[in-house]
């Protein structure tokens, strides 16, 4: 049986869909996408030149397509039972994406706020795809508590430790370390490698944060007050808790990644800012944590109205 899964390549909740994936199953093809503009795009593009219908089984984890499109391919009856949706994202939750067929949509539980690799882990439990044990169930924890910034709450910095891991070495050794790990120890921990890594990189990401925040520009929008910045996106959560550290009067934090063409927003106050506007610009996510796709047109316009020059093409 041959599968497929697409899942966000930009944080360790998209890694989780791929590494349980390959814990799963001997033949399964991983697309990565960058957000959920990505998504529509390469999820039409392998529709309508038809290598959609090669595959037995289609998971989407961590991103959703829009109602339209979703509408569209489960209406065709050879995908209506072979396509599965995972997410956990409120405006997957508040466009009535659960409602649709063998599609999960859950924004929290009675163990809190939920993550896509935590929904997906259940469901492969639950169809004996995967063996409940407690690397998994640790490794499934740490990945939620990173993702929905409950490991503040209950003081588990080994979960953002994590995030700093797969920053740190990257997607396809990370995949493969955690793959490693997960298959030949059972109680999940790092190694003396990884240690060193993450210690490097915090290091590291002190110097980069004050240097994105040196010119950071602040702007009233929608009543909020929001501070505005150019950034790698990989730091993007760390910028956030760079601000909030240091008792910034900020509501919201709007950061560029031009490189990943996206606009992270985090809320700094518990107000629901990020969404609020991301929403208003096209874009969507949690409450706390959204984001805005990007092209070159609006890059150039948003470059030229906040700082009043032309974008520079190192960025």
């Amino acid at each position: 049986m041959k599968r497929l899964i697409i899942t966000h390549i930009a944080d360790i909740d998209g890694m989780g869909g791929a590494i349980l994936s390959k814990l799963a199953f001997d033949n399964i093809d991983i697309i990565f996408c960058k957000n959920p503009s990505d998504l529509n795009n390469k999820l039409l593009e392998i529709y309508e030149n038809k290598d959609l219908y090669n595959y037995d089984l289609i998971y989407i984890s961590d991103l959703s397509p829009s109602r339209e499109l979703l509408e569209r391919l489960l209406s065709d009856s050879k995908l209506t039972n072979k396509l599965f949706l995972f997410d956990h994202h409120e405006t997957a939750f508040d466009a009535g994406l659960n409602n649709f067929n063998n599609c999960i949509v859950r924004v929290k539980d009675d163990k809190g706020i939920s993550c896509a690799t935590q929904i997906y882990y259940e469901f492969l439990i639950e169809n004996n795809y995967l063996k409940q044990n407690d690397i998994l169930d640790q490794f499934v924890e740490l990945v939620r508590l990173e993702d929905t910034y409950e490991y503040k709450k209950y003081d588990r910095e080994d979960a953002h430790d994590l995030a700093i891991l797969f920053n740190a070495i990257g997607k396809d050794e990370y995949i493969d370390r955690m793959i490693n790990k997960i298959s030949n120890n059972d109680n999940f921990s790092f190694d003396d490698y990884e240690l060193e890594k993450i210690n490097n990189k915090k290091e590291i990401t002190i110097k980069e944060v004050e240097s994105f925040l040196k010119y950071l520009k602040i702007l009233n929008i929608e009543g909020f007050k929001v501070g505005i910045c150019f950034i790698k996106y990989e730091y993007r959560n760390e910028v956030c808790e760079y601000l909030i550290n240091h008792k910034s009067d900020l509501d919201c934090i709007v950061m560029f990644a031009f490189e990943n063409n996206q606009i992270s927003l985090r809320s700094l106050e518990d107000n629901s800012s990020a969404r609020i506007i991301a929403e208003k610009f096209g874009g969507g996510g949690h409450d706390n944590a959204a984001a805005i796709g990007l092209n070159d047109d609006l890059k150039d316009k948003i470059v030229y109205s906040v700082f009043g020059e032309k974008r520079k093409n190192t960025l």
